[in-house]
C-alpha cells in the first residue's frame, strides 16, 4: 500500500484506494463545475469522498476523520460532493462548522454548486427550495432534499458563540464537519462533541490547516482518528500544485502551516494560537552599537497621553533604525514641539512623518497640519495595500517591519526594541490573512501598550524609496512599483 510521511507525528501513513461504492457513485453523478467541465478527482479527494460517503473510516472500524490539506488544494470540493451525495440519499441532518460565516459557506456554495448542476440531484431537492434563488445568490444556510436530509451552516465566531451553540443543540445533528477546525474555540468544541454524544451512531469530521495546537493538535496525534495528510508534497505528485506555484508560496507568510502542513512549535505559540512576530534572538541579532543612517530618514510617532504609556519618536533609514525620543509626556502640543525640532535635525521630509491619529494622536496630527506640515497620518485600522493578505494596515505594516529585521536591517541597541517580541499575530481564517494582535487584547494579555514597536512600525507605512528614484518622481505622483514588499 502506498504511504506519505506526516512529519508532525514522524508515521507514514497509507493512502487508501476509495471503495466501489464510492467510485459507483461518482461515475454516476458525473459532477460538473459551472463551466460545465467535468470534474476530475485525484487520489486525496477520492479518499476524502469516499470516508464522507461511508461515514467511516476505510476499515469501517473509525466513525471519526481528521484531514490536513494544504491550502488551495480542492478539500472543500471534495468535502461537498460526499456530503452533497449522502444528505440527497439518507434522511440524514449534516451540520458544517467553520471559523467564520464566509468560511462555513464555502462548502455551501460548492454542495448548492454541484446540486444545480447535476439533473439527478436538482430533482432531489425539496419542492420549496427556489433553483432561480440558489441560482443567483449561489448561498444559503440550510438546504433540504426530498428523502429528509439536511444540511446547515454554522459559524463558529466569537460574538455568535452562544447562539452558534444554542442552535446547534436544537438540530442535534448526528453528523458534523468541522471546516478550519483548528480554528473553532473550546467552548463551540465541546458543543459540537455534546451533541454527537447524544446520538448513539454519529460521525465526526475535522478538517483544515494546523494553524494551532489546541484540540486539532490533541486529536490528530491520539489514534482515535482516521488520519488524510495532504501536505504540498503530495499535491504536486496528484498534480493539484505546479512547481513553481510552491516555489512562489514558499515566500509567503506561514508556509509551513498552509502548504507544508506543520503544527508550530509549542514554544512559538501562546494557547491561543497566537505567534511572536519576531524572537529576542532574531531581535537582539540585529542590535549595533554605532551605524550611521543611510538613505532618505522616517519618522514615526506614537503619542501617549500619560499614566504607563510613553510618547515616542523612531527614525528609520535603509539600514538601521533608532529610538530618539522616549518620554512620559502629557502635553500633546509639547510633542508636536519635539517631533518638529527632531524632523529638522534628522533631515526627515514631511511625508516621511508619521503620527498616530486616531484616538490621543489625533490633537497632536492635526497641530501639525494647521502648522501646514504634510505629515502622515496613521490609522492602523484603515485597509491594507495588500488586501488578500492582511486584514488591516497594522498587520501589514508590522509584517513589512518583520521582513526588513529579517532581511538585515539593524537596530541600535536598545532594550526597548524587545517590545517587538511582544507582538503577536496569527492567521485570522482559512483565507491565510495575516492579523496582528490588538492593543486591547495585548492588555489583557497583561502587555503594556507597545509604544516603541508602533512608532517603528509606522515608519513602513510607505514603502522605501531609492533616492535616485525618488528623486526623478514628480511631487505627489506615486512610483510606478509603489511596493517592493509586495
Amino acid at each position: 500500500m502506498k504511504t506519505h510521511y506526516d512529519p508532525n507525528t514522524k508515521l507514514e501513513l497509507p493512502v487508501h484506494e476509495p471503495r466501489q461504492s464510492t467510485l459507483a457513485a461518482l461515475a454516476l453523478y458525473q459532477f460538473v463545475d459551472d463551466a460545465g467541465k467535468v470534474i476530475e478527482w485525484t487520489p486525496g479527494q477520492l479518499e476524502i469522498i469516499d470516508c464522507i460517503l461511508n461515514r467511516s473510516s476505510p476499515d469501517e472500524l473509525l466513525k471519526r476523520i481528521q484531514i490536513i490539506a494544504s491550502t488551495q488544494y480542492g478539500k472543500s470540493l471534495a468535502v461537498a460532493a460526499g456530503v452533497v451525495i449522502r444528505a440527497s440519499i439518507h434522511p440524514e441532518r449534516w451540520a458544517i462548522v467553520a471559523g467564520t460565516t464566509e468560511k462555513a459557506r464555502i462548502i455551501m456554495e460548492y454542495i448548492i454548486m454541484l446540486s444545480l448542476n447535476d439533473d439527478i440531484l436538482r430533482s432531489q431537492l425539496t419542492p420549496d427550495t427556489s433553483l432561480d434563488r440558489l441560482r443567483m445568490k449561489r448561498s444559503a444556510d440550510r438546504l433540504t432534499f426530498r428523502r429528509k436530509g439536511e444540511v446547515r451552516v454554522y459559524s463558529a465566531e466569537a460574538k455568535q458563540v452562544y447562539e452558534t451553540s444554542k442552535s446547534l443543540m436544537g438540530f442535534g445533528a448526528p453528523n458534523v464537519i468541522e471546516d478550519e477546525s483548528a480554528l473553532i474555540g473550546d467552548i463551540l468544541q465541546a458543543t459540537v462533541m455534546r451533541m454527537l454524544g447524544g446520538t448513539a451512531d454519529n460521525f465526526l469530521v475535522k478538517i483544515g490547516n494546523p494553524f494551532t495546537r489546541g484540540h486539532f493538535l490533541k486529536t490528530w496525534t491520539s489514534g482515535k482518528y482516521h488520519r488524510i495528510f495532504i501536505d504540498y508534497n503530495r499535491a504536486l505528485d496528484e498534480g493539484r500544485y505546479t512547481r513553481d506555484f510552491v516555489e512562489e508560496m514558499m515566500q509567503e507568510a506561514m508556509f509551513d502551516v498552509l502548504y507544508s502542513c506543520l503544527f508550530p512549535g509549542e514554544e512559538s505559540m501562546t494557547l491561543r494560537g497566537w505567534l511572536s512576530l519576531l524572537t529576542e534572538a532574531e531581535i537582539e541579532r540585529a542590535f549595533v552599537d554605532n551605524e550611521p543612517l543611510l538613505g532618505d530618514p522616517k519618522m514615526g510617532n506614537d503619542v501617549a497621553g500619560g499614566g504607563r504609556n510613553y510618547s515616542v519618536s523612531v527614525v528609520r533609514g535603509y539600514n538601521l533604525a533608532k529610538k530618539i525620543y522616549k518620554d512620559h509626556e502629557r502635553d500633546t502640543m509639547i510633542f508636536t514641539g519635539i517631533i518638529i525640532n527632531n524632523k529638522k535635525e534628522y533631515g526627515v521630509r514631511s511625508d516621511d512623518v508619521f503620527i498616530d491619529k486616531v484616538g490621543i494622536g489625533k490633537g497632536a496630527y492635526d497641530r501639525l497640519r494647521e502648522l501646514n506640515d504634510k505629515v502622515v497620518g496613521v490609522n492602523a485600522g484603515y485597509e491594507p495595500v495588500e488586501k488578500s493578505r492582511f486584514v488591516n494596515l497594522r498587520a501589514e505594516i508590522y509584517w513589512r517591519a518583520r521582513e526588513w529585521i529579517l532581511r538585515g536591517g539593524k537596530l541600535q541597541r536598545d532594550e526597548d526594541w524587545k517590545q517587538l517580541a511582544q507582538i503577536k499575530y496569527k492567521i485570522a481564517d482559512s483565507s491565510g490573512k495575516i492579523k496582528i494582535m490588538s492593543k486591547e487584547e495585548m492588555l489583557k494579555e497583561g502587555i503594556d501598550s507597545p509604544d516603541v514597536a508602533d512608532a517603528f512600525s509606522f515608519t513602513f507605512v510607505n514603502p522605501d524609496i531609492p533616492p535616485s528614484i525618488r528623486d526623478q518622481q514628480a511631487p505627489n505622483v506615486a512610483p510606478p512599483n509603489p511596493d517592493p514588499y509586495a
